[in-house]
């Protein structure tokens, strides 16, 4: 039987089994089944998703939009011989019987911590949580901005767990590439610029060790007006 599968981390896509992305009719049809994923099987009072999502309306506006809503959902969903929408009573949720969500995957992997586990929860981590969406209501706003940023810390956490391992036994492309991707995320991270550094000058791109070194200064003057450490300015000389 085909599952729903939800891909949040980078952006929204949803998808029963092998099929293409399923079409909603609304952004907040999206944004409601997102946060029902996080996490799968809460039930959460018709009252708190009306204001989460419809809180600038009319208490009777915003009923009658999640209504609207839920009915959208389910003749998207109608496909599946089982639906993952759980409406009892006055509370709505989904079934994690008939839902995978990859953040679900994503926090395990990373919680695991061996490195196998951690390189693929690195692969999931696609970008921030429902990149792009934004439904301009300040409780899901709220809501959002903060798991963005937790399962961001997780990200990092992760990949630099990932990252000693790498250094220690991994191949030093491998090393790199995480690196790289810890100071997308965040580029005030000074100890991972030596570490891109030294990994540079390891491979023979002494060029790129001093390249990054500029970066590094680049990024600490302009988010918070500071210098390098002595460490780090010690570790340029000797390049």
């Amino acid at each position: 039987m085909a599952r729903l599968t939800l891909t949040l981390l980078g952006g929204f896509r949803a998808r029963l089994g092998s099929r293409p992305p399923l079409a909603f009719p609304t952004r907040k049809a999206q944004a409601l089944l997102a946060y029902l994923a996080l996490p799968l099987g809460v039930a959460h009072p018709r009252d708190k998703l009306a204001n989460l999502l419809w809180g600038s309306t009319a208490e009777t506006t915003a009923r009658t939009s999640l209504r609207q809503t839920l009915y959208a959902l389910r003749k998207s969903l109608g496909r599946l011989e089982r639906s993952p929408l759980r409406v009892e009573g006055n509370t709505v949720a989904l079934d994690p019987a008939a839902v995978t969500v990859d953040v679900d995957a994503f926090e395990q992997r990373m919680a695991e911590a061996t490195p196998a586990a951690l390189l693929e929860g690195a692969g999931l981590y696609q970008g921030d949580l429902l990149d792009g969406l934004s439904v301009g209501e300040a409780p899901f706003d709220d809501w959002l901005m903060s798991e963005r940023e937790r399962l961001r810390v997780v990200a990092l956490e992760g990949l630099s767990r990932l990252l000693v391992l790498q250094r220690s036994a991994g191949p030093a492309d491998a090393a790199v590439q995480t690196a790289l991707r810890i100071l997308n995320l965040d580029p005030l991270q000074e100890s991972v610029h030596r570490a891109l550094m030294q990994l540079y000058v390891e491979t023979g791109r002494r060029g790129a060790a001093l390249r990054q070194y500029q970066l590094c200064v680049q990024s600490l003057h302009q988010e918070l007006g500071a210098k390098p450490e002595r460490e780090t300015i010690a570790l340029y000389d000797d390049i």
